[in-house]
């Protein structure tokens, strides 16, 4: 208060006190006794002897009350004015009664303070009637030791001889104590001696005493007002004897107990190391206890079966941030507000958003984003009051706060302080984790709980009453001064400077022993602090949530999470921006055609002599995997703490799952689309964009499965990063182009199918699908593939398979009578090799029979069973001419329809250059493999032209899927499914099984599991 505004104050004082014509003693005694109250020592006398000044020239002249009150009206807030208007009360009606002249002064005064007329009226009557207690208001309380009748407000107190009543304004829940002494014992309010009739404010941590007076605190006297509001809302909380062990048997936590009812602000304060984060977890729920229960309105809230029932009851606010740093201010409560009341509609959401705005003092930065701490747009102080904001939108009926003011200025503690205060006035409960607190703030709290290292718990009850408790545990001198007599002030410091004060050796020096130990704390608790008892209320906890339907939270995850990406400017032109970059990038490193330097023709660019296709094909697939990881590999881990908040309200952890691969899936389908375009229009890839845009969107979709299970699973962002090569190599060497199948280790390959651990490698099946779509059904190649197909495997039959088996033939019949083991055990293998392939060629040509019996083996192998094998193999062989020779006539039938003229010869030439490829081709069709057949395992197998073979249906059992690589068809569940598919569904079904692990946090589990192993190890 400015000097200025108090010269203003004692004029008021000394017009009101002169009013009537005379300053008595009594009224200089009242005024006096106002500036000893409110002024240092030194300061007293001068302003004493202004208002005498004052009073003097107010008997003389007539001042206008009016500029005084509008001077007052410019600096004091509604609370400050009230406290000038009790004491001009008191004053005027000091002297036994008050004059009319003296009441139209203060109502005037009132008036002009803009006091509400009915708050004015009450606070009229308690100050100028003596009968307190029969004026019959809800807004006074009595203290006494007397029983009164029902329907009073009495706080009863046993063998207190005198009155104090107490005036309760709520408007600005203000509290006045007018004392009337009635034995001769001292009663005190905050150490001083109260004085008959006179009236004394009443705020956070006061407490009156006296000789036969248990103490009534600050929080007992705010609890009997509020008792009857919360009587249909009554909230009991009941911890006892928690106990919790850490993971190697560290004690956290040793048998805790507090029992409360709503309307109080607690305390938890403790030395680090103490416990008092991990008690603040499990009075929450967060953490279980080992020992002990936790009890809302009798319900445990670590109880499976019981938990569901106080569901939106708890709130919780970490020491970390729980905002969406994209977002602003409003959009931070507005998208909490949608979680929480379903049934509120878009106005009412800003109706709500907008008051707590107000409340918190952040209406005007509204629209400004939160930011992060390196990047700061908002105040610390103001993210804290934010972070409080998302819980006092629904304001639970228990709040659980840790460190709300750590690393704040006192100013903007305090007003913090302040919110969570009027949150617990309005009949709820906070928990506040509170370190190294200022005195004004410290004699906010209701009760204080304090832990000592080890999870001691070393003292419960009034937070004023523990600097005394611990004062005359240490035996100081004066132990009962908890507060500075002067100026009111406590030092909280000092509790544990007393509670880890070292002891001295010999030298006077500190040692590094405690005094007294945690454990003789503790017992000391035992012997001298009783936990109270509370009357266990029996209804269900009031819930402040009124959830969304899974689909609508879906909705509303979606629409924060878009939100917020939209927000974010640098992350949108990275996520948007890095496809079409790298598609540019590698498309034009691709763009190879021959230069001849020693024409003057100009050297034309054309796709189908282009040998980089197939390395652009599958660079794509590793690009569409490397943005996908990228994307999402942050998405969960980033909202980890705000997870931990909503957990507390129950929200669908599916729907959240949901709305995050559903942003991410339409992100990759626009960034793949924007990769084909670009990379597509520079390489002059035509006619598959569809099919080129499918694969690499699906392979994207599987990289953000991939990136959201690594999210969930590990705990550092570093961790995550580093992993995301090590999940893209494999995928580059097994992917089937930068290392052949058949040349990988023997244990993982497979000289006839894909090997198994290619099977697990989403690039292997969208390279094969890319490769097979684009030779086989481009618009050049889709007419021709058919009787390209026939062709090729008519020529394979006839002039490596069926020569093999008459090999093989004329092995048998040259051998079959040598009897030397190895030769006969070479003639068996050869004649099982015939017996299979046979088999095989008769289903393959039922129209060809074989006339000899089956099985063939070397009992029943001779000369004559040589010539029938002889004879079939050779009609086999005249039936392949014939198919060739029937393919190709109608190859050339339909090519010459289609190069009648110069002009459609041209047109054919050029339509081939423009979709086929004929590096593609090589590739598919493995034209450089030098051995076309192999001998594996009693078969003989095709390993040229994999492109036109089909899987033989009778080989696979009847759902194997497995088979060569670019294979056109896949056999499954007795349907052959053309490639293209069957590899998008298999992409797709490898992302099913991730989203499932996600869902069930699988990885998650693996791994702690392989944490459990080392430690037991």
């Amino acid at each position: 208060m400015s000097e200025p505004i108090l010269k203003a104050i004692i004029q008021l004082l000394a017009i009101s006190a002169s009013v009537d014509g005379t300053v008595t003693e009594s009224e200089k005694k009242v005024t006096y006794d106002f500036i000893s109250e409110n002024l240092n020592y030194d300061d007293v006398p001068r302003f004493q002897q202004l208002f005498d000044e004052y009073a003097s020239i107010a008997l003389q002249t007539q001042l206008q009350i009016h500029n005084i009150a509008k001077k007052i009206n410019q600096e004091l807030d509604q609370k400050q004015k009230v406290i000038v208007l009790m004491h001009l009360l008191e004053l005027v009606s000091a002297d036994g009664g008050i004059h009319e002249s003296e009441e139209e002064l203060v109502d005037e005064l009132a008036q002009e303070f803009n006091i509400d007329s009915h708050e004015y009226s009450i606070i009229k009557a308690f100050v100028t009637n003596d009968d307190v207690v029969n004026l019959g208001l809800s807004n006074i309380l009595i203290i006494s030791g007397k029983e009164l009748p029902q329907g009073y407000n009495h706080l009863f107190r046993e063998g207190f001889g005198d009155l104090v009543a107490v005036l309760r304004i709520p408007s600005m829940e203000m509290y006045w104590l007018k004392f009337f002494q009635q034995d001769h014992h001292n009663t005190f309010l905050n150490g001083v001696v109260m004085k008959d009739h006179h009236i004394y404010s009443f705020s956070n941590g006061g407490s009156i005493r006296g000789e036969h007076l248990s103490p009534v605190y600050y929080s007992d006297v705010v609890v009997a007002f509020l008792k009857d509001a919360q009587s249909t809302q009554r909230i009991s909380f009941e911890a006892k004897h928690i106990t919790l062990t850490f993971p190697g048997g560290v004690i956290g936590l040793r048998d805790i107990n507090i029992a409360e009812e709503g309307g109080r602000l607690i305390g938890l304060m403790g030395a680090s190391g103490s416990g008092k984060s991990t008690l603040l977890n499990v009075l929450n729920g967060t953490a279980t206890p080992v020992e002990g229960q936790v009890l809302v309105n009798g319900i445990d809230i670590h109880d499976p079966v019981d938990k569901d029932r106080i569901e939106g009851v708890i709130g919780y606010v970490p020491q970390d941030d729980l905002l969406i740093e994209e977002l602003t201010v409003y959009q931070n409560l507005y998208y909490a507000a949608k979680l929480c009341f379903d049934s509120y509609t878009a106005a009412q959401i800003d109706e709500r958003v907008n008051k707590i705005l107000q409340n918190l003092g952040l209406f005007q930065i509204r629209h400004l984003k939160v930011g992060n701490p390196l990047q700061k747009t908002i105040s610390g102080g103001q993210r804290k009051r934010l972070n409080i904001g998302l819980e006092l939108l629904r304001e639970p009926a228990l709040l659980f706060v840790d460190e709300p003011t750590s690393g704040l200025s006192s100013n903007d503690s305090e007003n913090i302080l302040d919110l969570l205060k009027e949150l617990s006035l309005k009949g709820k409960m906070v928990f506040v984790v509170i370190h190294q607190p200022s005195s004004d703030i410290f004699k906010m709290f209701d009760k204080l709980v304090i832990l000592d290292v080890g999870g001691y718990q070393i003292y419960y009850g009034d937070p004023i009453e523990a600097i005394t408790y611990f004062r005359s545990r240490a035996e100081l001198i004066n132990s009962h001064a908890a507060a500075c007599m002067t100026c009111g002030n406590v030092n909280p410091e000092q509790i544990f400077n007393i509670i880890e004060t070292k002891l001295i050796d010999e030298y006077g020096r500190y040692t590094s022993e405690r005094k007294v130990s945690p454990a003789e704390w503790r017992r000391l608790f035992d012997e001298h602090i009783e936990v109270p008892e509370v009357h266990t209320a029996t209804h269900l906890p009031p819930s402040s949530l009124d959830i969304p339907s899974r689909l609508k939270q879906f909705w509303i995850f979606g629409l924060r999470d878009l939100m917020s990406k939209l927000g974010n400017s640098q992350y949108m032109s990275i996520s948007l921006g890095v496809a079409p970059a790298l598609a540019l990038i590698l498309a034009y490193i691709v763009r190879y055609y021959h230069i001849d330097h020693d024409s003057d023709t100009a050297s034309v660019y054309s796709f189908y002599e282009n040998l980089n296709i197939p390395a652009y094909l599958f660079m794509s697939i590793i690009v569409a995997l490397f943005v996908g990881l990228t994307v999402s590999a942050e998405e969960i881990i980033r909202d980890a703490k705000i997870r931990q908040r909503e957990a507390f309200l129950h929200l669908s952890r599916t729907s959240y799952l949901c709305s995050k691969v559903g942003i991410l899936f339409g992100f990759s389908a626009l960034q793949m689309l924007m990769f084909v375009l670009i990379g597509n229009s520079i390489l002059e890839i035509k006619a598959m964009g569809f099919q080129y845009w499918a694969l690499l969107f699906s392979t994207a979709c599987f990289a953000n499965m991939l990136g959201l299970n690594i999210s969930a699973s590990f705990k550092s962002v570093v961790t995550i990063y580093i992993l995301i090569p090590v999940m893209l190599i494999p995928q580059l060497i097994l992917g089937g182009i930068v290392v052949r199948f058949d040349h990988v280790n023997p244990h993982l390959g497979s000289d006839t199918k894909v090997p198994w651990v290619s099977e697990l490698m989403v690039s292997r099946w969208a390279y094969e699908a890319m490769m097979v779509t684009q030779f086989k059904d481009n618009p050049f190649q889709r007419r021709l593939y058919p009787l390209d197909q026939t062709m090729a495997m008519s020529e394979y039959n006839k002039v490596y398979y069926v020569p093999r088996l008459l090999t093989k033939l004329a092995y048998c019949r040259t051998y079959f009578s040598h009897k030397t083991p190895e030769t006969r055990a070479s003639v068996a293998n050869a004649l099982l090799l015939l017996n299979n392939e046979v088999n095989t060629s008769q289903v393959h040509v039922p129209q060809l029979s074989y006339p000899g019996k089956l099985p063939i083996d070397t009992t029943t192998f001779d000369l004559q069973q040589a010539k029938l094998l002889e004879k079939y193999f050779d009609d086999l062989r005249k039936h392949y001419i014939r198919q060739y020779n029937w393919a190709s006539a109608e190859r050339d039938r339909l090519v010459s329809a289609l190069v009648q003229t110069p002009e459609d010869r041209e047109r054919y030439l050029a339509q081939m250059r423009k979709y086929h490829n004929k590096s593609v081709a090589e590739i598919v069709q493995d034209l450089n493999e030098t051995n076309h057949i192999a001998e594996i395992d009693g078969r003989l197998v095709q390993k040229i032209y994999p492109i036109f073979q089909t899987p033989a249906r009778e080989l696979e059992d009847f759902l194997a899927f497995r088979t060569h690589f670019f294979a056109p068809q896949k056999h499954f569940a007795g349907l052959y499914i053309d490639t293209f598919w069957f590899n998008l569904l298999a992409i797709w079904t490898m992302t099913a099984v991730l989203y499932l692990a996600l869902y069930y946090n699988a990885l998650q589990a693996l791994l702690s599991l392989v944490e459990f192993g080392k430690k037991r190890r």
